[in-house]
């Protein structure tokens, strides 16, 4: 007894005297002359070898497995193909730390991507400082005294080239995860792959209101004491003043983003390639931030410390960098526009030197902001994990986020801090490699394939359609 076989697309159009034959599979017809065509039913489907004989499945793919196929995960594709080219998605479900985690450059890449990336840095701000340099020669606006650490007398131009020298980390870390993480760069903004402007909108209302009473309750407490006393030439009238704010304003800006990007995005993502739990990345990078901004005063390293440690848990909480950017804006905007304002701007001084009352002041204000953030994000249906189903290869590639994405990890530091979530159950639990066999009707007469056309498969289980999350 011959096994039931689907009909095959090459079978030729049924007749009410020659019925449709459905237990051979009849091979396909020789190829005729040149220039001849043969009728509809002789021409063999379109498409790659693989496809030839079994018609592809709904959705544009042949499931592979949960996991993916030979490092793409989330890719759908026949067995024997090659996988698309371009960046690769992190699994569906996955954390903002580990969207680095797609199974490319194999298990000790994330070295390599570490150390070209710190290099790319380091040559990045020594290219900076040495234009800074010969502009300052060629202009002769350097300063005076040949022991100065600064380049320009100007000091509102110094402070520009600083910043420059910073915001460069954000091109040279988006390069690395694109080109050697072989990630979406997107991915280091957040989960879903971009920056959530109108989320970071959110963020900049709360978040500027709360540092100018933070900056008040300090500068309150301070008062009259010699240490807080400024140290400047005192306000350098308003078209040097408003010049320094139009300066700072358009910088500083990329500045803090760049310093975010590295430390709490593309550094905490690198090392979430080799570790599960996310809380040795945000410590490690909570300690390299500290330490980049010099060694000062014991408050100021414990408040640079603590408040990062505070501004990791907020990334990995929301899922992406948005609520951090904004906060560090605010506090550097503000910060830079008081120096400007009593002329303090070549001051060599940093967070580091702060003081023990804004050590203490940051010890409530930072997770204040925080925990009030996390709050509206979770109000907001902000979404902390990589959300939507199916392939997940492409740089444009922005899958919807709905509430089964959000319930992945689900509320409280616990759970947003859990182990790898399990894949997201969809159309990859379907059967692989080809439909199933359609039975034949109990009755009536069996109908024609048309030209081209094969057996249609079983209707397979349908996505759920996910609603688009835009905070």
């Amino acid at each position: 007894m011959k096994p039931d076989i689907p009909p095959s697309p090459w079978d030729p159009p049924a007749s009410s005297s020659s019925p449709t034959p459905s237990s051979s599979w009849p091979s396909a017809p020789a190829a005729g002359p040149t220039g001849s065509t043969g009728p509809a039913w002789q021409q063999p489907p379109a498409g790659p070898t693989w496809q030839q004989g079994w018609p592809q499945p709904p959705g544009g793919g042949w499931p592979q497995g949960q996991q993916g196929w030979q490092g793409h995960p989330g890719w759908q594709g026949p067995p024997g193909a090659v996988p698309p080219a371009g960046p690769v998605r992190a699994e569906a479900g996955s954390r903002y730390d580990q969207q680095g985690r797609n199974g490319q450059g194999g298990r000790f890449g994330w070295l390599g991507e570490l150390s070209l990336v710190v290099l790319l840095l380091f040559v990045g701000i020594v290219v900076v400082t040495g234009l800074a340099a010969v502009l300052s020669e060629v202009l002769d606006a350097g300063p005076d005294s040949p022991d100065s650490e600064v380049f320009f007398e100007d000091p509102v131009a110094d402070m520009a080239f600083q910043l420059v020298g910073i915001a460069i980390g954000i091109p040279v870390v988006l390069w690395g995860a694109r080109y050697l993480g072989r990630r979406p760069a997107g991915t280091v903004s957040s989960v879903l792959g971009r920056l959530r402007w109108k989320w970071l909108g959110l963020c900049a209302a709360v978040a500027v209101p709360m540092i100018i009473v933070q900056f008040g309750i300090m500068i309150a407490w301070t008062w009259g004491e010699e240490s807080a006393e400024p140290a400047g030439d005192g306000f350098p009238g308003w078209t040097a003043f408003l010049v320094s704010l139009a300066v700072l304003g358009a910088l500083v800006p990329f500045q803090a983003a760049a310093e975010e990007y590295v430390f709490r995005g593309w550094l905490v993502q690198v090392i979430g390639r080799a570790v599960r739990s996310p809380w040795p990345a945000v410590v490690i990078a909570s300690l390299l931030f500290a330490l980049a901004h010099g060694f000062g005063e014991l408050s100021g390293f414990v408040l640079l410390f603590y408040s990062a440690l505070w501004w990791g848990w907020l990334v990995i909480r929301t899922g992406g960098l948005e609520a951090v950017i904004t906060m560090h804006a605010a506090n550097n905007l503000l910060a830079f526009g008081l120096a400007a304002g009593f002329g303090e701007l070549a001051s060599t001084e940093t967070a580091a030197d702060a003081p023990w009352q804004a050590m203490a002041v940051e010890f409530v204000f930072a997770p204040l902001y925080c925990l009030v953030m996390a709050r509206i994000a979770d109000r907001r249906g902000v979404a902390r994990v990589s959300p939507g189903e199916g392939p997940r290869t492409g740089a444009g590639t922005e899958l919807a986020a709905g509430p089964a994405a959000a319930a992945a990890v689900g509320p409280g530091l616990a759970a947003s801090h859990a182990s790898t979530p399990g894949p997201v159950p969809g159309p990859a639990a379907a059967p692989a490699y080809g439909p199933e066999p359609v039975p034949a009707p109990e009755s009536g007469p069996e109908r024609a394939p048309g030209p081209g056309s094969g057996p249609a498969p079983e209707s397979g289980p349908e996505p759920a359609p996910g609603s688009r999350v835009e905070p």
